[in-house]
């Protein structure tokens, strides 16, 4: 996950968590209060299910339409395409139909960011979800610190919809709620609330279009032919990817968060190679980038971008940047504890 620029049409951009129940029954209970307690049991398992779908379907499935984000005063309207061939490999088109001319095609992992009124393609890899794709394939964890609840139908598009809400069991993470089609399982609206339940970004589809057959026309971009004499920025680009150890370290972990991987990266236009560190509750993932110090040495600070929040701390001759769909504690916390291990290189 990087920080947002021009190619990230998708405002709601969730950093990549990578690859990867309620109250305990004492024994000493009567066995009545273990009857009680199995209807919650079977809809949280009924509710990781709903999940597990909605990560298939958004991935698995055609499906093309209009979607709405909203952030505070802030509206985007985009329409996107989305298909997959025989051969499983998924091909997609983003656009905005309002500001800036913005357009992202992708295959699998390579995208491509049409940027017309700069006249300029940005090629990168995707490191991260964007919506529907919003859940993870691999569900662990997420029961831990997250009350999984089936609450009822919904309609958004023209299609009715099943709700799944995601409570969290702390302060270190943020809560959210799904609405899935109810035959498919894509997700057909997403919302994120903040730590008093209020709205912090949404996603919902206005109109929707489940199936049809694969046609790579309608996800070349339109500027394919135009974009010949643009200039190509690969400045973004992952040139390669080493599990590493860093010689960095958390020494303060928040509670249900692991760490999924731990990397050296070589980045196009960077002189050096930069540190990478991901850890994840099951669903919200959080990034540690660490590089050398620029020459203007960096204050520490936060700022935030939708429900993502960033934090930079300078730590020695490093320059630490944290960023996730959490809590600015969360993030904070993480930032301040990263430390490198006695004995390492400064």
């Amino acid at each position: 996950m990087r920080l947002r620029h021009g190619c990230d049409l998708n405002p709601g951009t969730r950093p990549a968590s990578g690859g990867r129940g309620g109250a305990r029954v004492k024994a000493a209970w009567p066995i009545i209060f273990l009857g009680c307690a199995l209807p919650a049991l079977a809809a949280e398992l009924d509710g990781l299910g709903w999940l597990s779908k909605m990560a298939t379907a958004s991935r698995g499935l055609n499906y093309s339409g209009t979607f709405v984000y909203q952030h505070g005063d802030r509206i985007e309207t985009s329409r996107i395409v989305h298909f997959v061939n025989a051969a499983g490999g998924e091909f997609e088109k983003l656009e905005t139909l309002d500001g800036p001319m913005r357009e992202v095609i992708r295959t699998n992992d390579q995208v491509s960011c049409y940027l017309p009124d700069v006249k300029t393609v940005i090629v990168e890899k995707r490191s991260a979800r964007r919506f529907p794709a919003l859940i993870p394939e691999q569900l662990s964890g997420v029961s831990d610190n997250y009350t999984v609840i089936v609450a009822g139908m919904d309609r958004v598009a023209g299609f009715d919809c099943r709700v799944v809400v995601l409570e969290p069991r702390d302060q270190l993470r943020y809560g959210h709620q799904f609405c899935a089609e109810s035959g498919s399982g894509l997700p057909l609206r997403a919302r994120t609330l903040g730590e008093k339940h209020q709205q912090l970004e949404s996603f919902a589809f206005t109109e929707v279009k489940l199936g049809g057959r694969f046609s790579r026309d309608q996800v070349k971009s339109r500027y394919a032919d135009k974009s010949k004499s643009w200039k190509i920025d690969h400045s973004a680009l992952v040139l390669s990817d080493v599990p590493a150890d860093t010689g960095w370290t958390l020494t303060r972990q928040p509670p249900g968060f692991k760490k999924l991987t731990e990397m050296k990266r070589s980045i196009a236009g960077r002189a050096g190679m930069v540190s990478h560190i991901v850890y994840s509750d099951g669903l919200a993932a959080i990034s540690v980038f660490i590089e050398p110090l620029p020459k203007t040495r960096p204050v520490n600070s936060l700022t935030h971008q939708g429900a993502v929040n960033i934090y930079v701390r300078p730590v020695s001759d490093h320059m630490v940047t944290v960023l996730g769909e959490t809590p600015a504690a969360t993030v904070m916390q993480v930032a301040n504890a990263m430390e490198l291990r006695t004995g390492r290189g400064r």
